[in-house]
């Protein structure tokens, strides 16, 4: 449960270097990739994963504290 959440964390932190090297650098070439469809993808992806990882852990939590 918690490789998921980790995952999508990572690749939301990824997301947001590129960001961030695209503001530092200022280069054309990083801002069409930062701006693509595949990187939306990724960050949806990312996206779920966290959530879906931080579901699985407080359900993992909650059926444990019932028991």
């Amino acid at each position: 449960m918690y490789y998921l959440f980790l995952a999508g964390v990572g690749v939301l932190a990824v997301i947001l270097a590129l960001f961030w090297l695209k503001d530092v650098l200022q280069s054309p070439k990083l801002a069409r990739i930062a701006y693509s469809e595949l990187v939306a993808r990724f960050a949806l992806m990312g996206a779920a994963f966290s959530i879906l990882g931080l579901l699985l852990i407080v359900g993992e939590y909650l059926s444990r504290a019932g028991n």
